[in-house]
């Protein structure tokens, strides 16, 4: 059997190096503390800044001497000297192993969450040699069980996660390493590791011998198709090509592969090189974990196509899409708390260009968490946004930052404020869409920001204003949406019947348009949410008998459970950052016996007066990308995904009815702006957009009637018997 794996990744602590004599209590116990006392404070807040490399490893148990002393006298100071005088003690077994895999031409590396004396407890314990390199958490700045720490260390084994078998005896960490895409093992000995390996057909050698010098193969790569941009042409190609190297360091192993072939690193993420018969090849290097086929161009390789583009907002968010969103989610931000406390400190050494390098770092990692939380499916290439555009708030506090000079001290604390307030924004949104928290320590982080910002920053993740839905929009929100006699009818009385008496929830009420026809019916009590403050503003304004308006989210509802008889909304969940989600949140709400009512409004086929809205669309994003919209099919996901948990749906058709409609009333809506997408478009764009939309209404009926249909989805509180 051939094996593909090509490197060992192994834990340290409960592998490698094992701690028989459980020094915290041993040492608490012969000076006689409480049994805990060491360990509760040798393993507390510092612990975690001592494996993020915010402190040494001196640090660390200098800090945890000074606590013990002022605690316990000279009896503390004697416990902490015996905790920090055990090293622990080889696993012999196990070193053996990682010498026969040495030998066997495996590429071996430590991943350990540990403090920055892990390499000089190797060489203590003569295991120097068992490891090609070591990715220790105090140096990579991630640790286990986030994504960032196992990408780290496939970098330094340039190796892709399937051909790399990971050991470790903690079950949440070999958890995350299959996530990753590793061949992960539950640690419990070196024999038990070496039949796993066996089991992927991994062969060890009986003895160890001297490590093999491995020479680098010459990489295939993958080619573009024909047609596209960087495609073959005679005597110049393109691969693609992940890896975990950075180019000049693949350039020399490329190099001394093959002597004949000369290699020229050409930036941070490409390198060119000449063969022996003159072909000039260009690397396009892409991450570990990047897919090659999509970046370039093979269509194949992308996911399947968003749909309908007629609407004006995202595909949802899906359980799957979730899942894997989460974890990077969560590297990201930690990768910003740790370019955080690198900027902290450069401004207190008086290094201001190093300060604003990693003042640059911020903004990257935030830019990219708002690119993952604000599209819905993979980038082809990495770094660039192939789908939404960055909502209008997110832009401004990126640019404001860009408008100071971080060169000096009060420039630089200038152009970080504007990011800790997205970071605040991005923090709430990964709980709110991915259901993530970051596993960084932010109180630590807000301590060292204080100096440079004159006083403790506020960090905490803070629900954030909707940026589409503007002031400006809440003001023409309903001129633009008249509402039919026919289905005012419907929706009162459909209200009359099905509301009367019950306690009612609608999620997303905005101005009330909707909520006029509703709540005047009898409720025991009617409760409008809307995020909007503006939105929330106007309906307050209505002041609407019997009607509370409460302003939130409907992924998070400040509502108890079981305290509702119905929640209905009227095409809003399909604007919400995840509909599955916020339908999770209806059902929570409901009380047994309950109902949640989608009500939907449809044309009967083809709007004909579409194209002017289109040719708008087309001609302001002409200059940029144009955001992907993602049409009322999302009805039909919502009712999938709540048959899935046992609640199937009742469509019921409320009304049919014609309404007419005219090309001048479609353009007056476009020129005020009455549409939230339009609302992050430029005064330039818009103009574009507008010339375009008259050019195409000539071309259509100055009238027409449109035939619509009133439907309600209504589905169960109660969970369907199998």
């Amino acid at each position: 059997m051939t094996s593909s794996v090509r490197g060992l990744l192994v834990d340290v602590d409960g592998v490698l190096r094992l701690w028989p004599r459980r020094s915290a209590i041993k040492a608490a116990l012969e000076c006689g503390l409480p049994e805990q006392a060491v360990r509760k404070v040798a393993y507390d807040g510092g612990f975690d800044l001592a494996h993020h490399g915010v402190w040494s490893h001196e640090q660390w148990v200098e800090q945890v001497t000074a606590r013990l002393s002022e605690e316990f006298g000279a009896a503390g100071k004697r416990a902490a000297e015996l905790w920090a005088a055990d090293r622990g003690d080889a696993d012999q077994a196990m070193a053996d192993l990682l010498r026969r895999a040495r030998a066997a031409g495996l590429v071996t590396c430590a991943l350990t969450n540990n403090t920055t004396a892990v390499e000089a407890d190797l060489e203590l314990h003569g295991l120097a040699d068992v490891f090609d390199h070591v990715a220790n958490s105090a140096e990579i700045r991630v640790t286990k069980p986030a994504p960032g720490a196992y990408e780290a260390a496939l970098a330094l084994m340039d190796l892709p996660a399937g051909q790399v078998a990971f050991t470790d005896d903690s079950r949440i960490n070999i958890i995350a390493a299959l996530h990753v895409g590793l061949h992960a093992h539950h640690y419990t000995s070196a024999e038990e590791f070496e039949r796993f390996l066996t089991g992927l057909g991994v062969t060890l050698s009986p003895a160890a011998g001297a490590p093999p010098v491995r020479a680098a193969a010459g990489p295939a790569g993958t080619a573009p198709p024909s047609g596209h941009a960087e495609a073959d042409a005679a005597a110049v190609a393109t691969r693609y090509l992940t890896t975990g190297l950075p180019p000049a360091v693949l350039a020399a192993r490329l190099a001394a592969n093959d002597p004949t072939m000369t290699v020229v690193p050409l930036g941070p993420d490409a390198l060119a090189t000449v063969g022996a018969g003159g072909a000039l090849t260009t690397w396009r290097l892409l991450p570990h974990g990047a897919d090659p086929r999509a970046a370039a161009g093979h269509v194949d390789a992308w996911a399947e196509g968003t749909g309908d583009v007629d609407a004006e907002h995202l595909p949802p968010w899906t359980p799957a899409t979730r899942t894997a969103a989460a974890p990077r989610a969560d590297d990201l931000l930690h990768h910003t708390g740790w370019a955080l406390h690198q900027l902290a400190a450069a401004d207190a050494g008086g290094d201001p260009l190093a300060a604003a390098t990693h003042l640059d770092a911020v903004r990257q990692y935030l830019t990219a968490l708002a690119t993952l939380l604000t599209r819905h499916q993979p980038a082809p290439w990495p770094g660039t946004t192939a789908s939404r555009y960055l909502p209008p708030a997110i832009r401004e506090a990126l640019t404001a930052s860009l408008r100071a000079d971080p060169t000096t001290h009060t420039g630089l604390a200038a152009a970080l404020r504007p990011l800790l307030g997205l970071l605040r924004h991005l923090r709430q949104m990964a709980q709110l869409v991915l259901d993530t928290t970051s596993s960084w320590p932010w109180p630590h982080t807000i301590a060292v920001l204080a100096p440079l910002l004159d006083g403790p920053p506020d960090l905490s993740a803070q629900a954030p204003e909707d940026p589409l839905y503007t002031p400006a929009l809440a003001a023409v929100y309903e001129r633009h949406r008249p509402l039919a006699q026919p289905m005012v009818d419907a929706l009162r009385s459909w209200a009359a019947k099905e509301l009367s008496g019950r306690e009612v929830v609608e999620l997303g009420a905005g101005t009330g348009r909707i909520t006029r026809q509703l709540a005047g019916h009898g409720p025991a009590s009617y409760r409008a949410v809307e995020p909007s403050a503006a939105m929330a503003a106007h309906l307050r304004d209505a002041n609407l008998p019997g009607v509370e308006v409460v302003e939130a989210d409907a992924l998070l509802l400040p509502l108890p459970a079981l305290g509702a008889d119905v929640v209905v909304e009227h095409e809003a969940l399909q604007f919400a950052a995840d509909p599955l989600l916020a339908a999770d949140e209806a059902l929570r709400v409901l009380r047994p016996g309950g109902r949640l009512v989608r009500l939907l409004l449809h044309p009967a086929g083809p709007h004909p007066l579409a194209g002017i809205d289109a040719a708008y669309r087309r001609a302001a994003f002409a200059d940029g990308p144009r955001p992907l919209f993602f049409g009322k099919g999302t009805d039909q996901r919502i009712t999938a995904h709540l048959a899935a948990r046992g609640r199937p749906t009742q469509d019921r058709t409320l009304a049919k009815f014609t309404q007419h409609r005219t090309a001048e009333q479609a353009l007056g809506a476009l020129a005020d702006r009455a549409w939230p997408y339009q609302h992050q478009l430029t005064e330039p764009a818009h103009r574009h957009g507008m010339a375009a939309a008259r050019q195409e209404a000539a071309r259509l009926p100055a009238s027409v009637s449109v035939p619509y249909v009133l439907r309600a989805l209504i589905t169960p509180a109660d969970q369907e018997e199998c």
